[in-house]
């Protein structure tokens, strides 16, 4: 069976590294021939420096569903046309705004040393940090700063794009419209009814609704009519996580 995890609160907190005991789960489901999977809002980037060495070739969907890795290869992204990306750049440049985009690997960040996202943008030097002009196949957009945060939220909002809005509009990111977790699973082959899911973000609801069997880690009410069982994070989660994994392990075989 498949085992899908949704990486940030589900098996890897607070944007630490999945701990040892973790990883020794997920060792333990590939020994009873089960493959585990790793999606994220985040870039692959940022997913490998969460996951031990060992599962850097298995399958991952970074950026909601943007970004499809495999083999440690990018096999897919799904990237705003040429023609928005022309129309972020001259709103990027109308207000003056100090931004993070992400490309398929690389990226451009223009925050300074000091703003709160530098330390998690690229803290293993796995990329390079390249102008806006040199850049291909954005999928995100993240605006730090802006000379007239209400003006370009609203010019944004007037754009085919998703619009986020991060700490009461402190921060805004901007992605293609349609990202899917789920139909970037079915690009990697993954057939309804044909995995386990673990997640915690609304994100996560169609990835729960075709999934066999769905682990819920927290308390999202999003979430709660999909999951077929409910993780409390305490003390235990993670003990919890293991239990829950070796009974499904048990359960299910790989189809």
């Amino acid at each position: 069976m498949r085992f899908v995890f949704d990486l940030e609160g589900t098996i890897s907190f607070h944007d630490e590294k999945v701990s040892d005991y973790l990883t020794d789960m997920l060792a333990f489901l590939c020994e009873r021939g089960h493959e585990p999977i790793f999606v994220s809002s985040k870039s692959i980037r940022h997913m490998l420096t969460l996951l031990d060495k060992q599962f850097h070739n298995s399958k991952m969907v970074g950026g909601n569903g943007a970004v499809i890795c495999y083999r440690g290869n990018i096999e897919q992204i799904v990237a705003f046309s040429t023609s928005m990306f022309s129309k972020l750049k001259e709103l990027i440049q109308l207000f003056d705004a100090t931004y993070l985009v992400e490309s398929d690997w690389d990226y451009a960040y223009t925050g300074g040393v000091y703003h709160r996202v530098v330390n998690d943008v690229d803290p293993y030097k796995l990329a390079e940090n390249h102008h806006l002009e040199d850049l291909s196949t954005i999928w995100k957009i993240t605006i730090l700063s802006a000379s007239n945060r209400k003006e370009i939220i609203e010019k944004l909002r007037k754009l085919n794009v998703a619009v986020h809005l991060i700490d009461d509009g402190e921060m805004i990111e901007i992605t293609p419209l349609g990202l899917s977790k789920w139909n970037a699973l079915r690009t990697l082959g993954i057939q309804k009814r044909n995995y386990i899911a673990f997640g915690k973000d609304e994100e996560d609801v169609n990835v729960f609704d075709f999934a066999q069997y769905t682990i819920l880690i927290g308390n999202n009410p999003a979430l709660v009519a999909f999951a077929d069982e409910q993780l409390i994070v305490d003390d235990r989660i993670e003990m919890k996580i293991v239990e829950s994994c070796k009974r499904l392990s048990e359960r299910f075989k790989l189809t």
